[in-house]
């Protein structure tokens, strides 16, 4: 039975119930006087039906009801609507009964996979974890692919995770459950930056070379370049460029994976990564790739200031 049928059933119930047996002729009127006859009446009306009529409250309740306009369903006398109000009861109630059934599978599903897991990977390219389990709460940070969290809880499509001292939630579409040890101490459960900054080190030694991207040769903005191309993050080939690419923070905001920028012959014209501690890595003219320090007096003295490339 539709939605629409099912509701005009209860219509005519609550108005049937709603009036007084009186002789033919006095009028019938309502007993209640309340809000539930007049919404019963307000439907029937919609459906053509009117309620103060001959045609709703008349000496025979067989008059049909052509149904066919709303429904396609034939036509059904009142007597019939209101014998089928108990069918309509039932099925309300096995839709009740569904739903907590489902409530109740999902909940024991979650509580398996509890006991089975206690780690996530993250399988689409980037899943943010949120404070609340809704799209729509603020975004705390971003994982990117391959990345495993702690499993902390599963609830309603979505997973509580702790990564990296960052805890908060995550859509469970995105994500595949795993076993946090197999991933424990490997690049999956660092931050990308520790990553930038490992990936940074294999280049150490490698000999400067204007204008070279390569282990063979490159330059100080090519170094950079590479390095956060890596990760999928574009910078261009040029100190000046990346700057204006990055977004500027300050010495007291600056943290590891951090562009440094030093004027060693005018405006913005060499560029490392931060390391943390006052110490940054980058392609030397002198040295090649190397580490050095921002509290040396060369770079101190041509030191400019601190831009971001990702945020985490």
């Amino acid at each position: 039975m539709s939605k629409r049928v099912s509701g005009l059933v209860l219509a005519l119930s609550v108005l049937l119930s709603s009036f007084v047996i009186a002789p033919a002729e006095q009028t019938a009127a309502p007993v209640d006087g309340g809000e539930t006859y007049t919404a019963a009446v307000e439907m029937l009306a919609a459906s053509g039906v009117n309620a103060g009529s001959s045609v709703a409250m008349g000496t025979s309740l067989q008059l049909p009801i052509d149904l066919g306009m709303l429904d396609g369903e034939g036509s059904l006398s009142l007597t019939q609507l209101t014998a089928q109000a108990p069918a309509v009861r039932q099925e309300q109630q096995r839709a009740r009964e569904d739903a907590e059934a489902k409530i109740i599978t999902e909940a024991a599903a979650d509580a398996a996979l509890l006991v089975q897991y206690d780690g996530v990977m993250v399988t689409a390219d980037t899943l943010t974890i949120r404070t609340d389990p809704n799209g729509d709460s603020a975004a705390l940070r971003t994982l990117h692919s391959g990345k495993v969290a702690r499993l902390l809880d599963a609830k309603d499509g979505w997973y509580q995770v702790e990564f990296c001292g960052t805890t908060g939630y995550v859509s469970a579409d995105a994500c595949q459950a795993v076993h946090y040890d197999d991933y424990a101490g490997t690049y999956a459960t660092r931050m990308i930056l520790e990553d930038v900054i490992q990936f940074a080190y294999t280049y150490l030694g490698t000999p400067y070379v204007y204008g070279g991207t390569s282990y063979s040769g490159i330059d100080c903005s090519g170094f950079t370049m590479m390095v956060f191309s890596h990760f999928g993050y574009n910078l261009c080939h040029g100190a000046t460029g990346q700057y204006y690419q990055t977004r500027h923070v300050s010495d007291a905001e600056r943290q590891a994976g951090d562009l440094v920028f030093f004027s060693t012959e005018g405006g913005i014209s060499h560029v490392g990564i931060y390391l943390g501690g006052g110490q940054f890595i980058h392609a030397s003219s002198s040295r090649g790739v190397t580490i050095s320090s921002l509290y040396e007096s060369y770079y101190a003295s041509c030191y400019l200031f601190a831009s971001r490339v990702i945020d985490e």
